[in-house]
């Protein structure tokens, strides 16, 4: 009985110690097997071009490179034009490899040592993944109450310049301004607040010559009232000179 038992020893520990083996080996391997890259982002700015970006895998120490390929509706594979445009881990089709109207679908593929994971297929039309870029030039709408003061000056008078103040409208009207180029410039705060405002960029403006309506009436009074003496004169000459 105590022989079987030595002999029974040593293969009960050999079957642990080969069991723990399997028990470390195989987490790692089921890792690396569900393990794979995920598309999770595709944007075009102007559905002129668009880019695709996908997660890596994780925790590797080996050395691993990815191939993106794709398929336009029923057409062969192809593989990615430009790993390189939109930063790493990503594929940037230009103009010339974007059709919209037309199914895109993709793969990214991990290739290592052990072996290569496949990302699920993503599919999209170009259409579907518009995202423009942030907006420009933006007017403000708010409900503080602004002041303006205006000044403008003529050019030829850089340090003579005259205030209109305080403006609560966004418009004023400059009467009486004499023939010549002028710089005008505003700026606003808040009406509850001491802070202004930078100065706007200047604007040019010119006013041009005019003839005055007063000279221009008399000439024309002048004008009409030697046509009709003219007038006059030649009808009272016409019997006479019958005679």
């Amino acid at each position: 009985m105590l022989w079987l038992l030595f002999f029974l020893l040593p293969s009960f520990c050999d079957g642990r110690i080969a069991a723990q083996g399997v028990a470390h080996k195989n987490p790692n391997r089921s890792v690396h097997v569900k393990s794979r890259p995920h598309i999770y982002f595709c944007r075009s700015p102007n559905m002129e071009d668009f880019s695709c970006w996908w997660r890596p895998l994780e925790n590797l120490t080996e050395e691993v490179s990815y191939v993106l390929t794709y398929s336009k509706d029923k057409e062969p594979q192809q593989e990615c034009p430009d790993y390189v445009s939109s930063g790493p881990n990503s594929c940037h089709f230009d103009k010339k490899h974007t059709i919209i109207w037309k199914f895109y679908c993709l793969n990214v593929t991990a290739v290592t040592t052990h072996g290569n994971y496949t990302s699920q297929k993503h599919c999209l039309d170009v259409a579907d993944i518009v995202q423009m870029e942030a907006p420009v030039n933006l007017s403000f709408y708010g409900w503080i109450t602004l002041e303006h003061e205006l000044q403008y000056r003529r050019v030829s008078e850089p340090d003579v310049w005259k205030v209109k103040y305080p403006l609560r409208e966004p418009q004023v009207e400059l009467l009486g301004l004499p023939v010549g180029e002028f710089v005008v410039r505003v700026r606003c705060r808040s009406h509850n607040a001491r802070l202004w405002s930078e100065w706007s960029d200047p604007l040019m403006m010119s006013i041009p010559v005019r003839p005055p309506a007063g000279k221009l009436l008399v000439l024309i009074l002048v004008t009409g009232v030697g046509v009709v003496a003219l007038l006059v004169v030649t009808l009272g000459l016409l019997p006479q000179s019958r005679r």
